[in-house]
């Protein structure tokens, strides 16, 4: 077994966003009307571009960064940057971020600093630091400083945080089946927005991607790099297309892996449907699953233990888990905890893990005595994670303040206002994609009859156009969260990107190919694009794992 795939097969399992084609609109602040930012016009055959309205750089005081050993670790450097809370108002008040570098090995070679992000909203950069500097490959650990950047409302010294006088509603499961279910969903989610209205801290207004971005660029200044070079994971994606879009000039040698469609996450103002369904990550999980169950028959028992008639299996498991009468050595499975269950393996590409849990519960669901809970209890760890830690990169930690999430999702897109939106969105898309639609729907309920200040300084576009260096856009065929038209749309937005496709399955191609690998190896030295139509294969088979 690799190193990259046991960084996948064993960290903590979370999920990304995807998202479908849709149009946007002009937002609360107009491309190019911001202030703290040096502006610049391009045009390309007379047609305007993104570029014409972005900036050239950030324009605010750069921070002094002062590296030091991190307590424990000595082998990286740590520090705090001093940034503008509002950039705005550049030299008002200020915002500490927590930063992580990975020193470069051969500094004497060194080509520059690497920004990277796991995804979210709400991940941290600061911890994924080290795995993405592994992964990334030999070349970028001895001749680049990887550099995590906490966003803002996440690392522990801008931290997020919410409250409210309003008592906690009852317990309720993370997506709704029924419609008594629905109304439970709906009242932890809107507890969850009164607080963040009622009384949040200060960073909450200022918590967008594009703010995320600006910081980006400053501290890009602030390392002495004439341009930005970065590697962003799911939803680090989509602040990587922000960053490009706003400051296409400083573009260096840029990747994104596990692809959101831009025009989908904004959506229209207003939009009828949630952005989390937009995004068709159902879309993702179901074809993942579903191919998945294939090649387990096609492979037979000896590699996937699920095999024989594993689809109607499967149906027979969610049947009962949707009726209440599934159990496990007496122990109940709600249907939720099977969907997010399996949703989890899905995206950790550990389809063998995933295959044998789902024959152990097969095999004993029927037996009531107090025998082994593994599998069930693998099954409800697995949909805990997904609970908690949605749109992250399998590298990276899997614990997220849910506010940080919503403070950033809230601020960036648009959203319809009533329960009955999220109930017929979830079930309309259940139908298309069945088991994952109302699952990944009801993720944004918090953001229904919320418009968070920070969408004054959000950025919706215009997305995409020509940037100082071409951007590499990689995808998996089948990626149970972002699938495959996220990457396509980014690659059509920006005319000299390449795409590279992994034709396997999991959440994105770091760690999982070492085809990917060597491209990344060479993409980052050289800044040496894949040839167009290049596709990497597995290394192994789906069951091999």
């Amino acid at each position: 077994m690799t190193i990259s795939t046991r960084w996948r097969r064993y960290a903590a399992a979370a999920i990304a966003l995807t998202a479908s084609v849709g149009s946007v609109a002009a937002g609360p602040a107009a491309a190019g009307t911001t202030t703290g930012v040096t502006t610049a016009t391009t045009t390309v055959a007379g047609t305007t571009t993104a570029a014409a309205a972005a900036a050239t750089e950030v324009s605010a005081p750069v921070p002094a960064l002062r590296w030091k050993p991190c307590p424990g670790k000595p082998e990286l450097r740590c520090t705090l940057a001093r940034v503008p809370l509002d950039y705005d108002k550049p030299t008002g008040a200020t915002l500490l971020l927590d930063l992580v570098k990975v020193p470069a090995t051969r500094p004497a070679a060194k080509l520059g600093s690497l920004f990277v992000n796991p995804g979210g909203p709400g991940g941290s950069s600061t911890d994924f630091a080290p795995s993405a500097a592994q992964e990334l490959g030999a070349l970028v650990r001895q001749r680049y400083d990887v550099i995590g950047i906490d966003p803002r409302g996440v690392g522990a010294h801008s931290q997020i945080s919410c409250s409210t006088s309003m008592p906690a509603p009852p317990e309720a499961p993370p997506f709704p089946i029924t419609l008594t279910q629905a109304t439970s969903v709906w009242r932890v989610a809107q507890w969850i927005r009164r607080g963040c209205q009622d009384d949040p801290n200060h960073v909450i207004d200022h918590m967008s991607t594009a703010d995320t971005a600006r910081d980006m660029d400053l501290i890009r200044q602030a390392v002495g790099d004439e341009r930005l070079n970065y590697f962003g994971f799911s939803y680090g994606t989509y602040l990587g297309t922000v960053y490009a879009s706003m400051f296409p000039g400083r573009v260096g040698r840029f990747a994104i892996d596990g692809v959101l469609d831009p025009i989908a996450w904004v959506g229209t103002d207003p939009d009828t449907t949630p952005f989390t369904t937009r995004l068709r990550s159902a879309k993702g999980a179901y074809e993942a699953l579903t191919t998945g169950l294939r090649v387990c028959d096609q492979v037979g028992k000896p590699e996937c233990v699920f095999a024989g008639n594993a689809a109607g299996k499967w149906r027979t498991l969610v049947a009962e888990a949707r009726a209440g009468t599934l159990s496990y050595a007496g122990q109940p499975i709600s249907y939720q905890e099977l969907v997010g269950g399996v949703l989890g393996y899905l995206y950790m590409e550990n389809y063998s893990t995933m295959a044998a849990t789902m024959q152990e519960v097969w095999a004993n669901r029927d037996r009531r005595g107090a025998a082994d809970r593994g599998a069930a209890s693998a099954l409800s760890a697995q949909a805990e994670r997904v609970a908690r830690a949605p749109f992250l990169s399998p590298l990276a930690r899997a614990e997220v303040p849910v506010s940080a999430f919503n403070g950033v999702g809230c601020a960036d897109t648009h959203n319809p206002t009533e329960r009955s939106d999220w109930w017929r969105a979830g079930k309309g898309q259940d139908a298309s994609f069945p088991w994952f639609g109302s699952m990944w729907t009801w993720m944004s309920a918090a953001c229904a009859n919320w418009r968070p200040s920070a969408q004054a300084d959000a950025w919706f576009g215009p997305m995409g156009g020509r940037t100082a260096n071409p951007i590499l856009v990689v995808t998996s065929t089948y990626d149970p969260a972002t699938p495959i038209h996220g990457a396509r749309k980014v690659a059509s937005l920006f005319p000299s990107s390449r795409l590279l496709r992994y034709n396997g399955w999991g959440h994105g191609a770091l760690g999982a190919s070492n085809c990917a690998g060597a491209i990344y190896n060479r993409f980052y030295g050289t800044g040496t694009l894949p040839s167009a139509g290049t596709v990497c294969q597995p290394d192994q088979g789906l069951f091999e794992h």
